[in-house]
Formats: structure tokens, sequence, C-alpha cells
């Protein structure tokens, strides 16, 4: 029995003997340790295992020492990460030092095994003039048109948007509780969202009447479900909007007429909160979760199919990474018609 502070460092040596030496693996609970927080080396018959620990660290570890001629199995040792869980199994402590509350784990419906993830805000800047910018119209019912060049003959039943650029979009589950500061105009009439998210097979939106303005235009909208509805105007819960942000394939923000009555891109800035390892002065994002994914999941919310895997959308919502061979047995033929090829 261990026992190890959250942030500390366990250490773990497994030693064997044999002609030749044999090699030293590790398991958790029974299964190939591959957390990426750990490292560990074998050699000459010795293996080393550090893990920085955390709440979700707690488990039986076991090394293995494998021979060519057989595998011995080790007895386990426990290992118990101190520092008391408020929360129920399957959620995780949230929120800043005055205000906490716990939260189920999301983890991409793979894991219930999770813990408030330990990185900072930071942001992305961009003018919505900026040369990396794409504009699309959209119909009101979820289909998208590019747009090649901005005209004032667009048809009247679609609006025009900005669709941001890469960094905006894909694996945005960081920025959840963070903000987007938009330039919004106060007096626009339409009644057309300002904001939409589509992503997974869903597309959320968000209306002028549910953001907070600070100045000069500029509106500051929390990443969070209470501020999206869903096309018809039913809310959404924790779960889907982090399934939209799992991963994002369109980010449309409307694109307002000019007093003259034309379309014309701002030289105004979109300002969007993500985190990241290192602390740039914008505080500690204290919602964002970190999970113990299964293999072949990484990210901090398992959004992310490891190297190796390819997602197979069976199971959860979001489907599930699966090895290449898997994809190989189900969807490659086993055998081949010979074909007749005529070259002209």
């Amino acid at each position: 029995m261990v026992q190890v502070q959250v942030g500390e460092w366990m250490n773990l040596t497994c030693r064997g003997t044999g002609v030749p030496p044999p090699i030293v693996r590790w398991k958790m609970n029974g299964n190939e340790l591959l957390d990426p927080v750990c490292d560990w080396v074998s050699e000459e018959g010795v293996g080393h295992l550090s893990c920085r620990m955390r709440l979700i660290d707690a488990g039986n570890y076991s090394c293995h020492l494998a021979h060519p001629l057989g595998m011995v199995n080790v007895q386990p040792v426990t290992v118990a990460v101190v520092q008391g869980n408020p929360c129920p199994k399957g959620e995780f402590l949230a929120g800043d030092e005055d205000i906490k509350s716990c939260m189920k784990c999301f983890c991409s419906g793979v894991s219930d095994l999770c813990h408030k993830a330990h990185i900072f805000r930071w942001n992305y800047t961009m003018a919505l003039n900026d040369w990396k910018m794409r504009y699309v119209m959209w119909d009101g019912n979820g289909t998208v048109e590019m747009v090649k060049t901005i005209t004032n003959s667009h048809s009247p039943n679609r609006s025009l948007y900005y669709s941001l650029p890469y960094r905006f979009i894909e694996y945005q589950v960081k920025s959840y509780g963070g903000f987007l500061h938009i330039p919004i105009e106060l007096d626009d009439p339409q009644e057309v969202p300002d904001i939409i998210l589509m992503g997974y097979n869903r597309t959320i939106i968000h209306r002028n009447s549910n953001h907070e303005v600070i100045s000069n235009g500029i509106a500051k909208i929390k990443l969070h479900e209470s501020h999206f509805v869903y096309l018809n105007g039913s809310s959404i819960v924790r779960t889907e909007f982090l399934i939209v942000l799992a991963y994002i394939d369109h980010f449309l923000i409307r694109m307002s007429l000019k007093p003259s009555g034309r379309y014309e891109p701002s030289e105004q800035l979109i300002v969007m909160d993500s985190a990241s390892d290192y602390q740039r002065g914008l505080g500690k994002a204290t919602h964002v979760e970190e999970c113990r994914c299964p293999a072949g999941f990484r990210g901090t919310s398992c959004e992310r199919c490891d190297f190796g895997y390819n997602r197979a959308f069976i199971g959860p919502p979001m489907g599930l990474c699966m090895p290449w061979e898997w994809h190989r047995a189900r969807y490659v033929p086993k055998s081949t018609t010979p074909r007749t090829y005529h070259y002209v």
C-alpha cells in the first residue's frame, strides 16, 4: 500500500533476473499502462515507473516480466492518491476558489474517471477581415454555402456569415466555460442567430438577446450551454454542448450591414478563450476536465483518437476509436474480383 499526494511523483521499481534479462512492463488495474503522464524504462531486467499523480490515478499498479520462455506476473501494489474528492464517482469538483460545484465527467462518453484540469486560460485573437477568414451563406435550416466574393446581391432569405478558420474550429473542449468577444450591431432588427456552431451532426445557435455588451459594440458571450439553444429554440444540456465543442465543423459569426447598406468585412477583433499548460496571466481554467482515457483515446476529454486508431460511429454519440485492424476487418473485403481495365 502506497500513499501519494496529488501532484507528487510515484516511483516504483521492479527487478527480475534471467538470461537474457526480462523486459519489464507495467499495468494499472489489469490494463496496459499507456498514460502520457507516466515515464517508464526497462534496462537489464530492472524497470522503473514514475508518474505525477492525479486523483484519477489511484489504483493497483503491477509489473510483468516478459521473457522468451514465459511471463511472470508480480503482485500488484495498491496506490492511494491522497486528497479528498467531495464529489460522487463520475463527477469532479469544478469552479474557482469562491464558488465550487460537482460536475459530471463528460469524457466523450468513454470514461467516468476525471478531475479538474490544472491548465490556464489563453485566447485566440484574429481580425474579422484577416485573409484567412472565409464567408458563407446560411439558409436558416443548417445548410451552409461558401461565398467566394462578397457582393450585395445575395438572396434576401439567406444571411451572410464569417466562417472562422482552423484555430477556432475542430477540437475546442478546452474553451468550455471561457468567453468569446465579438462585435455586435446593437440596433440590428434581424431575427437571425449571431453565432452558429455545427459539429457531430448538431447545430446550436446564440441570439443577441443572450449576451453581455461590454463596450464599443463588443459582446461578451460565455461558452456555456445556458447561452446556446437548438435551431428550434429548445435548451441544450452540457453533454450536448461539449459534443459540439469536441469537434466543430463550422463556426459562423453573423456579418452586419454597414450604414451604407453594404456588406464589408469588419476590422474589429474576435477573441476566443482556450486553455493550455502554460500560464499567460489570464488565470486558471476552472471548468475544464481531465479524464483517464481508455486505450485509443487522447485529449483532456478523450475527444481525439490516438495514433493508429480511427473513429467508428458506434456506441456513444461521438463513436469509438477503434484500431485500424478493426476497420480493415470490417470494411476491406477479404478477396477482390479481378478487374479488366480498358485504357484510352
